[in-house]
């Protein structure tokens, strides 16, 4: 087993997106005292635990931004999102890192050196700051992420992890690192431990005879003596995602970015969970703290996220936004599991045939509403006219409808048109040719004998048509056109 332990030491910052400007000296507040500060606030003189206003005294141009929690925690788990996509055992280690084991994910990224600089790149392409740790059990690389210690120094050229190097800088850490109490770190300190390394070293037996079970437990899990079983963590029954805007944004088309990136974001969780959203919910929060509820409905087969960004745009250009926008969220709680499907090495034409219709399908309902849309609905009945029956879409049910060989046309008229009759033929501007024909009907005796000859014919534009005779009145009658 082999665990990287990923540590965010400005996740507070950087929970709050883009309203915290990176070149200005910016601070996290915290019960009147700085929590944390960022690079710049730092060269100014500035660190944790100071008031805020000797802050201030010490850089008037600081930017302060109280500490939202519950913010840091979404914005951890969507970190870790990003992390099961390397491997399926990811826990969350304190408010500020994960550990994932990666050694069971080396085949299917070739390497661990790979694996390593995919993940650590998914992170940078966001300027997230991160700080690595690596170790045979968690709490060793918890330990070592504190540190903040190069990873591909401590791998050999096969993946394996490098021990003795590894010892080293495990050595070199402070006692105060070691998850236990302050009674047991005071007693360290009086024996004259400073290091890790000359607490590793002291015989297990002064271990468990000189100091409380805590500790011993802690020392078992670092050196892998004993198991250190952590929860998993696993993707939410629901997705949250969030984007700020610094300063806000009053046009439409400058929210494209932050909705892609939702949804690029959206996409992940989607493939994780194996699940399609049957709608985007929008809230839009503005800058005068009002907020804006609306929903992009949706009807997919499949997740693709640029056909989905040119929808909800779309679907943004009909609306008048009320103000500048200051933050964007996404939920999607209604979620379908996605059915299998098998890849094909050539592009299958009915598929995206099938995906083009969806979307043409999705544009409608934003365009008309729902209650504007009919679909077509079989029957299975003899009569042309009943065999198709408009219904709104909450009402389709798929039906699997043998359809008949003989040709049928595109349009049927609502209302059956009768035909005049000359010379045994019927006419619609002109004389009509029979061209194909007939085709007998003989059905509903039940209720009201209905017994058609249907014909193919043709009238004088060369258009083609399709009649009936009735042959119980002899009545012709005009009942479709063929595209």
């Amino acid at each position: 087993m082999l665990y990287l332990c990923l540590r965010f030491p400005q996740l507070g910052l950087e929970a709050l997106g883009n309203s915290v400007d990176r070149e200005q000296p910016s601070a996290l507040l915290e019960n009147g005292r700085l929590r944390l500060c960022n690079r710049i606030a730092e060269q100014r003189g500035l660190s944790p635990g100071i008031s805020t206003g000797q802050a201030q005294a010490l850089c008037p141009e600081l930017h302060c931004h109280p500490r939202d929690a519950l913010r840091e925690q979404h914005y951890l788990q969507r970190l870790a999102l990003w992390a099961y996509r390397f491997s399926d055992d990811v826990c969350l280690s304190g408010e500020d890192a994960l550990i994932i084991e990666i050694s069971r994910s080396r085949r299917l990224f070739g390497s661990i050196q790979r694996l390593h600089r995919r993940l650590l790149a998914a992170y940078q392409r966001h300027n997230i700051t991160v700080q690595e740790g690596l170790g045979p059990t968690p709490l060793c690389a918890e330990l070592l992420s504190l540190k903040g210690i190069t990873v591909a120094a401590l791998l050999a050229d096969d993946g394996s992890l490098q021990r003795p190097a590894m010892k080293r800088q495990l050595a070199r850490l402070p006692c105060q690192v070691l998850p236990t109490s302050s009674k047991t770190h005071k007693a360290l300190h009086s024996m004259g431990l400073r290091r890790l390394g000359e607490v590793l070293a002291l015989p297990r037996k002064t271990l468990l005879s000189g100091f409380e079970p805590a500790f011993c437990d802690a020392i078992d899990r670092l050196t892998g003596r004993s198991e250190d079983v952590r929860p998993r963590f696993l993707p939410g029954e629901r997705f949250v995602g969030e984007r700020t805007l610094h300063g806000g944004v009053q046009h439409s088309e400058q929210l494209r970015p932050a909705i892609d990136e939702l949804l690029q974001e959206l996409a992940i969780y989607l493939r994780l969970r194996q699940t399609l959203p049957q709608s985007l919910n929008w809230r839009f929060h503005y800058l005068d703290g009002q907020h804006e509820d609306w929903q992009t409905p949706l009807s997919l087969s499949h997740f693709e996220r640029p056909a989905l960004l040119a929808l909800v745009m779309l679907q943004l250009d009909g609306r008048r936004l009320p103000g500048a926008v200051e933050s964007i969220e996404l939920h999607c709680h209604q979620l379908t599991a996605l059915q299998p499907r098998c890849e094909q090495l050539f592009s299958d034409a009915e598929q995206e045939q099938r995906n083009a219709q969806q979307m043409l399908f999705n544009k409608l309902r934003l365009r008309v509403g729902e209650h504007g849309i009919r679909r077509l609905q079989q029957r299975e009945d003899w009569l042309p006219e009943y065999q198709g029956v408009a219904c709104p879409q909450s009402a389709y049910r798929h039906s699997k409808i043998a359809a008949t060989v003989a040709l049928r046309p595109a349009v049927l008229l609502a209302e059956l048109q009768p035909l005049p009759v000359q010379e045994g033929l019927p006419l619609w501007q002109g004389r009509l040719e029979l061209l194909q024909g007939p085709e007998r009907i003989d059905s509903h005796w039940w209720q009201q004998r209905q017994a058609r000859d249907y014909y193919i014919a043709r009238h004088e534009q060369q258009g083609l048509c399709w009649v009936f005779k009735d042959c119980l009145s002899q009545q012709w009658y005009l009942h479709g056109f063929f595209s």
